[in-house]
């Protein structure tokens, strides 16, 4: 068995082109994505419909960076981080399902910086230009909005800092995005990201039960999003 196989639970050879990394698996998204099953690894699991590769990475910047290095290994050039994101605060015009394509993140993955008031302004990073427009244009009849992000190693102190990412103009935050964009850079690999606005930081709490009318509004979310992640992985990318 290679180090690959035993990591992502299928050989290196078996990924596809087109790739797209889920921290976590929302319900029915297999099916959405069809995908019949998932190949277990040790850090990752795997499966391919007839178009693409899907990998469950685990909620986590570092697990996610990691999946983009070893995928430097196959034959993948195009790569979507498809998950949930928090909404920063509503007057942005977005909500609960909305869905957004981030055009930059700013890296503040550390908790122990984040636990001592250390919010970073200066790491910045950025997806690929032509994919991250490709998606923009595809979701535009579905209302996708550009966004700007912000990648947080704390679920918790992101509620105590609310008012400074107000401040800064950003838009959602999430846990994966900018080691993401920095690995793929590194990797010389395309790749963007598409959200689904899950929660409202201080309003909506990704911790208690949500009513049922928006659970519904975010699956349409999901199905919305997964048409617009085929639709997207037909394009050209490679001009």
């Amino acid at each position: 068995m290679t180090k690959f196989k035993a990591l992502f639970g299928l050989d290196a050879s078996e990924a596809k082109e087109n790739c797209i990394l889920l921290p976590l698996l929302p319900k029915g998204i297999l099916a959405e994505l069809k995908v019949d099953s998932l190949a277990k690894g040790k850090l990752f699991c795997s499966g391919n419909s007839a178009e693409y590769t899907i990998i469950q990475t685990g909620m986590g910047a570092a697990f996610t960076a990691d999946a983009v290095l070893y995928l430097k290994e196959t034959a993948c050039k195009n790569i979507i981080l498809f998950g949930s994101c928090g909404l920063v605060h509503k007057n942005t015009g977005l909500d609960i399902g909305s869905l957004v394509v981030p055009s930059k993140c700013w890296e503040n993955e550390s908790f122990s910086e984040l636990l001592i008031d250390k919010f970073k302004k200066d790491k910045v990073f950025y997806p690929d230009a032509d994919l991250k427009t490709v998606l923009l244009n595809v979701g535009q009849r579905t209302g996708v909005k550009e966004v700007s992000c912000a990648t947080l190693g704390s679920l918790k102190l992101e509620e105590q800092m609310q008012d400074l990412l107000i401040k800064e103009q950003i838009d959602v935050v999430e846990m994966e995005c900018s080691a993401f964009f920095a690995a793929a850079k590194y990797c010389e690999l395309k790749a963007a990201a598409l959200f689904y606005v899950s929660d409202i930081i201080n309003e909506k709490q990704f911790y208690f039960e949500m009513e049922q009318e928006l659970k519904t509004k975010i699956a349409s979310s999901i199905k919305s999003a997964v048409n617009i992640i085929c639709e997207s992985f037909k394009k050209s990318f490679s001009a």
